[in-house]
């Protein structure tokens, strides 16, 4: 018996059916990975937002499927959250697409409304570095003293938790009226007690303390407060808010709902409730 050992004509056959069965495999292995590629994106941005523990984090990366399935069973094992699930992948994708967009536009056109554009995008994805870098590039020029790129750079400074930074752009924002019921001088009281300046912390609070008004900075004003350890005044702070609620039209205290909860638990995490 003879071998069968292809020559000619033969040879090109098996080399054109192996080359077509590559762009096959190849086609599919791409049409299996992006996928996998999304899930694993989505999975390490959730165990970020949620302080997963690291190992979570390996198991994701060395094992991209099984360690995604695992996270998520883990983590959307119940019928209930079947529906945050899809929110929160629809979140990740499009969070993603406008970034890279946003990106595409500054590098065809570094103006200062797309480097404003790009930079707080940043800043909601966790990207404060970057997003430090382009305020600061935008405060150039006759748009140096910018209070809203200023506030924008100081929020930036905040999340990144540089509060030095944060109080020096607080103080050059001192005299602009944008700026004096802003949630950015919140950030700015708190940022002057974290760098042992509590006196000035509780002045700036002070100065933003005014009736049916203000609400969120005034029940910030009263987590300082109990941190100093004036739990009484923090009492009565607390009940001049509810109080406030109270007198509200039912329409307008549910516009104040989210903050409402905040104001009751902190009273009640602190005080006895009648």
């Amino acid at each position: 018996m003879h071998a069968l050992i292809p020559t000619g004509q033969g040879i090109d056959i098996l080399k054109s059916g192996k080359n077509s069965l590559c762009c096959v495999l190849n086609r599919y292995m791409y049409g299996l990975y992006t996928p996998i590629l999304a899930l694993q994106a989505f999975c390490v941005y959730h165990a970020y937002r949620n302080n997963a523990e690291q190992r979570w984090y390996w198991l994701i990366i060395f094992f991209p499927l099984v360690g995604c399935i695992i996270y998520l069973i883990h983590n959307f094992g119940h019928r209930s959250t079947i529906n945050t699930l899809k929110e929160n992948v629809k979140e990740v994708v499009i969070s993603n697409y406008r970034v890279e967009q946003l990106e595409k536009a500054l590098r065809f056109n570094p103006s200062l409304k797309n480097k404003l554009n790009f930079a707080d995008a940043c800043v909601e994805i966790g990207r404060y570095k970057d997003a430090i870098a382009l305020y600061s590039d935008c405060l150039q020029g006759f748009m140096a003293d910018d209070p809203f790129i200023q506030m924008k750079l100081l929020k930036a400074h905040f999340v990144n938790e540089d509060y030095a930074k944060v109080v020096e752009c607080g103080e050059r924002l001192a005299a602009e009226k944008a700026f004096r019921d802003s949630e950015e001088r919140v950030a700015y009281a708190w940022s002057l007690h974290l760098t042992g300046n509590d006196d000035e912390a509780e002045k700036t609070f002070e100065d933003m303390d005014r009736s049916f008004t203000n609400y969120f900075n005034r029940f910030e004003y009263c987590k300082l407060l109990l941190k100093r350890n004036k739990a009484d005044l923090a009492k009565e702070k607390l009940n001049n808010l509810l109080e406030e609620f109270d007198q509200m039209q039912s329409s307008e205290r549910s516009l104040k709902k989210n903050i409402l909860r905040d104001v009751r638990d902190l009273y009640a995490t602190n005080f006895r409730v009648v």
